[in-house]
C-alpha cells in the first residue's frame, strides 16, 4: 500500500513537473513570436547635449526593446554623417545646436526616407507649431511619460514630405503670422499643406474631422475635432457645437431662428450649442476674432 502511495506520490509530482516544463516553454514560444513582430526601429540621437542624449538613450535601452540605438552625434555635420552611415529608421533630433539647426540637417539632406522626432526646449505657442507640421516631438527635459507617448505612436509617425512639413513648422514657430499660418493634414498618400485662413469650418465625425474649404472643397482627416480646436483656437476659430468648428472670419451671418444658428460664406448653416451662443456673438459683435 506504502509503495503505492509513494508511485502516486511521484506520478504525480512527476505530471506536474513536466506541465511546468511545457507551460515554460510555450511561454518562450509565445515571447519569441512577439519578439519577430515587434517592429524594430534602428535609431540615432542628434542633440548638442550630452546629458540629454545620454538620459535619452536610458529611458530608450531600459524601456523599449524595439529600440535599437545605432549611434550618436552632436552636431548638424556629424548628425548628418551619422544618418549616411548608418541609414536610421528613427532620428531624435534636436532643434537648436552650434552649427545650425534640426531644420537644417533635414534640408541638406539629399533624401529624408525615416522617421523624425523633435526634441526641443521650446513649449507654449511652439507646441501648436509642432501639430500645424504633423511632426511629432518631446519636450526638454526628457520624461519617460512623454517617450513612452511618442513611442506608442511611432508607427503613425509619416516618412512623406519630410521637407515641405519643415518649411510649415519653420513659418508656424515665428509668432504672430496668421495670415502666413499653414498646416500639413495628414491623408492616405501623404500630407496636404493648406493656409489656415483658407479653412472655412471642421466638421466632428467621431475619431476623424472633415475640413471644409473656402474654395468648396473638403478632406477627411484622421484627427478629432478637439485636436484641430487645440491648434486653431489662437487663429479665430471657435467652438460652436460639440460637432462644429468655425472660423470667425469666414462667418456670413448670424440668424436667431432654431435657438441661434450661423450662416458660413460657404451658404452652410450650422446650429450653436446654448453654452456657447453669448461668447460667439460677443465675439462677432465686438469684432474678437
Amino acid at each position: 500500500m506504502q509503495k503505492k502511495i509513494k508511485e502516486l506520490k511521484f506520478s504525480t509530482k512527476y505530471f506536474f513537473f513536466e506541465l511546468f516544463a511545457q507551460v515554460r516553454s510555450f511561454v518562450v514560444f509565445l515571447k519569441n513570436i512577439i519578439r519577430t513582430k515587434i517592429q524594430m526601429y534602428h535609431t540615432v540621437i542628434i542633440d548638442d547635449d550630452q546629458l540629454a542624449r545620454r538620459g535619452l538613450r536610458r529611458i530608450l535601452e531600459q524601456n523599449f526593446p524595439e529600440i535599437k540605438i545605432l549611434g550618436e552625434a552632436d552636431s548638424v555635420a556629424s548628425g548628418i554623417k551619422l544618418i549616411d552611415e548608418v541609414d536610421p529608421d528613427l532620428v531624435f533630433l534636436d532643434i537648436e545646436m552650434p552649427d545650425g539647426t534640426g531644420f537644417r540637417l533635414l534640408e541638406q539632406l539629399s533624401e529624408v526616407d525615416f522617421k523624425v522626432v523633435f526634441t526641443t526646449s521650446y513649449s507654449d505657442y511652439a507646441i501648436t507649431a509642432f501639430k500645424y507640421s504633423a511632426f511629432d516631438y518631446i519636450v526638454k527635459p526628457v520624461l519617460i511619460e512623454n517617450v513612452r507617448s511618442t513611442i506608442k505612436r511611432i508607427n503613425e509617425i509619416p516618412v512623406l514630405h519630410e521637407k515641405q512639413r519643415v518649411e510649415v513648422l519653420k513659418t508656424n514657430l515665428k509668432p504672430g503670422n496668421d495670415d502666413d499660418a499653414t498646416i500639413a493634414l495628414p491623408e492616405i498618400n501623404g500630407f496636404t499643406i493648406v493656409k489656415v485662413k483658407d479653412i472655412v469650418r471642421c466638421e466632428g465625425e467621431r475619431n476623424y474631422s472633415r475640413i471644409f474649404f473656402v474654395d468648396g472643397k473638403s478632406v477627411l482627416i484622421s484627427r478629432t475635432l478637439l485636436e484641430f480646436d487645440n491648434m486653431l483656437v489662437s487663429h479665430g476659430f471657435f467652438r460652436i457645437h460639440r460637432s462644429h468648428l468655425i472660423s470667425l472670419r469666414n462667418v456670413n451671418r448670424y440668424l436667431k431662428t432654431d435657438g441661434g444658428v450661423v450662416e458660413m460664406i460657404d451658404k452652410i448653416h450650422l446650429p450653436v450649442s446654448p453654452k456657447f451662443k453669448e461668447e460667439l456673438l460677443n465675439r462677432l459683435l465686438y469684432n474678437r476674432i
